[in-house]
């Protein structure tokens, strides 16, 4: 289940950038997509607490709009 599910475009870029926390079993589990041709996907992390997923998700999008990235969609 995900907890965040946000999507990010660049003015110039064709690939688009989703961030994602899951809800598993062992912790919360941080990735982020990148969406062009094909998708690639990286863990972030797997943190013990939803604060701290959250957290290290706002980071990355902090870091994503800091690289002219606008959010387009998500929850």
């Amino acid at each position: 289940m995900s907890v965040l599910d946000e999507e990010y475009r660049h003015p110039s870029q064709a690939t688009r950038v989703r961030l994602v926390v899951y809800e598993k079993p062992e912790g919360f589990l941080v990735t982020e997509e990148r969406i062009g041709s094909t998708t690639v996907i990286n863990t972030l992390g797997l943190l013990s607490s939803r604060e701290d997923a959250l957290g290290l998700a706002r980071r990355r999008a902090e870091d994503l709009v800091g690289q002219r990235f606008t959010r387009v969609g998500g929850n």
